[in-house]
């Protein structure tokens, strides 16, 4: 964890954050954000009786995928209202309001802990992951997922965006680097000093499909706390020319029908000894 980041802070944002944008995520990212799930669910091993865990489970994708096989799932999220919808996008799994860094479960109740795109939203990742190996199992697998990037990206293509035309020097709480869980070293670094073992990352491309060229800007500012709050801080003036610089980068990935932007992303597991 870096040392200047102010985790209460953080917290309060990435929580006040997701509260405001669980229904933009759903509308806007639930065609992303879900592509990478059955290859999660593979490589933690989930099937019938499995007891998974999912943390940041925000409209629940994960924990219904791994129930949709058979598992005992249960997600976790540090929003209400992400909760909240979970709950009505899958009546049957059980979602509870938490703390990924201070998990309200046992040691050793779980099979399997995922996050899928949550690590990066954690005041102090480590801490989390931490919690995650103590309520594993012995022989249970942790798997999360982190984007890659920025190059060959729509986070990419947003960030050059806001760079060329507006400015990245705004008054946000800092938090875990966006691309830190990208680099397999430091996955491997971070899970085998928690004490996990046979860790693995694999570099996974997914497609997000867009209806226009123009929709990017609109698309982050609804439904992701970081980015969302970065285009909220900048000169109103300016954000014309941003959204215009979004929609030249996103036009060759415009194939006439969709817009199909390229998010790769960083699959890692690791197994509790």
């Amino acid at each position: 964890m870096s040392d200047d980041i102010d985790q209460e802070a953080f917290r309060k944002f990435e929580h006040d954050g997701w509260n405001s944008l669980s229904g933009g995520y759903h509308d806007h990212w639930e065609c992303l954000t879900p592509q990478i799930i059955p290859r999660l669910l593979q490589e933690t091993g989930i099937g019938d009786g499995s007891q998974v865990l999912d943390v940041a489970s925000g409209p629940g994708y994960a924990a219904g995928a791994a129930a949709a096989m058979g598992a005992a799932a249960t997600g976790i999220d540090l929003a209400e209202n992400m909760r909240d919808l979970a709950a009505k996008n899958f009546p049957d799994v059980s979602f509870q309001l938490g703390d990924a860094e201070d998990l309200p479960f046992d040691k050793g109740s779980f099979d399997v802990v995922t996050m899928n795109f949550g690590v990066l939203h954690f005041p102090d990742a480590d801490k989390a992951l931490a919690e995650a190996f103590r309520v594993l199992k012995s022989g249970g697998r942790l798997g999360f997922t982190a984007w890659d990037g920025p190059e060959g990206s729509a986070l990419g293509m947003a960030s050059d965006a806001i760079l060329q035309e507006g400015t990245v020097r705004v008054d946000l709480p800092k938090g875990t680097p966006i691309f830190r869980f990208a680099d397999h070293a430091e996955c491997a670094a971070v899970l085998g000093g928690i004490g996990f073992r046979d860790t693995a990352s694999t570099d996974i491309m997914l497609t997000w499909q867009l209806p226009r060229p123009d929709a990017l800007m609109e698309s982050f500012r609804q439904a992701t706390a970081r980015m969302s709050a970065l285009l909220g801080a900048q000169d109103p003036a300016k954000l014309p020319a941003i959204k215009a610089a979004m929609t030249e980068a996103c036009r060759p990935f415009d194939n006439g029908t969709t817009t199909d932007l390229p998010m790769p992303a960083v699959l890692t597991v690791g197994k509790k000894p």
